[in-house]
């Protein structure tokens, strides 16, 4: 699907296929074109993601119960302890 803009990752195949909130995503990327995966985002921002950075969405509820979505981006959705 798309490639991390840093590490070059699949983020798709990562399981970190997400959206976050316009204010996130401007920060951390400016050109606003592309993919970011969760750890690399994070290293932009200088910080750890948290529930109320990502956007209130269809994919990202989706992410909550899919088994191919990352521990990580379940972690940062705040939804890991709902699906274990």
């Amino acid at each position: 699907m798309g490639r991390c803009l840093d590490c070059k990752k699949d983020t798709y195949k990562l399981g970190e296929y997400y959206m976050v909130v316009n204010r996130v995503w401007n920060r951390a990327n400016p050109k606003k074109k592309g993919m970011l995966c969760i750890g690399c985002l994070e290293e932009r921002l200088g910080r750890k993601l948290h529930f109320r950075d990502f956007l209130w969405c269809p994919l990202n509820v989706i992410n909550v119960f899919d088994s191919k979505t990352s521990e990580r981006l379940k972690d940062r959705l705040g939804c890991a302890m709902l699906v274990n």
